[in-house]
């Protein structure tokens, strides 16, 4: 019978390195307006006026929507004609010589008018809807183009939504999962070309509309940073830096549930070995269990 040699098995292999890692994430970020806020109606009623189209720019304090005060003025003018009776007969009580107690009860009754009557005209100030922010303005989805004079609202219902554009910002937005460890107050360093520049992570914003989530980091380059408020900038964030650890290829840990592992070559033999991980930086992974440096790892 002839004797048959088993194939010699051929492994790509790598070393388990002791070495500085970094965890780092470098995302695409470009200048614009982070920070909206939704103009909301303060009172329910039907509509007087719309004074904004469906897109453009406002400055704050803009009328943008009137509703109806009809009855609201009703009241008003009763109000007022009370007030104006109030005020008449304290002066009369004054000029005719009315005993102390009866002045002080006029006086006392004048406020009350004065300050209901204030109350009244507060209240109207409800049925306008002013822009809150100097920027850009979109009306709402839920009207489509479809709000018109006497369509009926109800209170908090929202107009539209008016874009800040009093400060510019370098944001990233991020969508599904948030950036792990990346906090307020991040540093990152920024690329811009042959520029480079630090900054800070001021905000985080959380965007989620149902179909998905999306974050929006919100940068404050360093100044004179020397980059330009136009085009892309490369947004390295540097989230955490370890020195002398164990660190392998990521693509060397092999993952069976909740089990981490490492295939090592040992005298020519696959063994497998179980490992913890700490943190990652692109390619390379941290090993903070199960290995000491040196070993040969089995890539393939």
């Amino acid at each position: 019978m002839p004797i048959y040699e088993a194939k010699k098995v051929s492994y790509k292999t790598a070393k388990a390195e002791i070495k500085e890692i970094s965890e780092r994430y470098t995302k695409e970020g470009s200048y614009g307006y982070p920070y909206s806020e939704k103009v909301r109606f303060s009172a329910s009623g039907q509509i007087d006026q719309i004074y904004v189209e469906s897109e453009q720019q406002v400055e704050k304090g803009d009328l943008l929507c009137t509703l109806f005060t009809d009855e609201l003025d009703e009241r008003i003018e009763e109000k007022q004609v009370y007030l104006e009776q109030a005020q008449k007969t304290l002066n009369t009580l004054v000029s005719e010589g009315g005993d102390a107690n009866e002045i002080e009860q006029a006086k006392v009754d004048l406020e009350i008018q004065q300050l209901e009557f204030d109350h009244l005209n507060d209240e109207k100030d409800k049925y306008n809807v002013y822009a809150p922010c100097s920027g850009y303005f979109k009306m709402s989805r839920q009207f489509g183009g479809g709000l018109t004079r006497f369509s009926w609202v109800n209170e908090g219902t929202v107009l539209g939504t008016a874009q800040d554009n009093s400060e510019q910002f370098l944001i990233c937005e991020i969508y599904d999962n948030p950036l792990n460890n990346v906090n307020f107050g991040t540093r990152v360093e920024l690329t811009q070309g042959k520029t480079t520049a630090g900054g800070m992570v001021v905000d985080i914003i959380n965007n989620d509309n149902g179909d998905f989530s999306g974050y929006i980091y919100v940068v404050r380059p360093d100044e004179d940073n020397g980059l330009f408020d136009f085009g892309a900038v490369q947004v390295s964030f540097n989230v955490y830096s370890r020195q002398d650890v164990v660190v392998v290829p990521t693509k060397a840990i092999k993952k069976i549930g909740d089990r981490k592992f490492v295939n090592l070559l040992i005298d020519g033999v696959k063994v497998e070995q179980d490992i913890e991980t700490g943190i990652e930086d692109g390619s390379d992974t941290e090993v903070t269990g199960g290995l000491s440096g040196g070993e040969e790892l089995i890539l393939n």
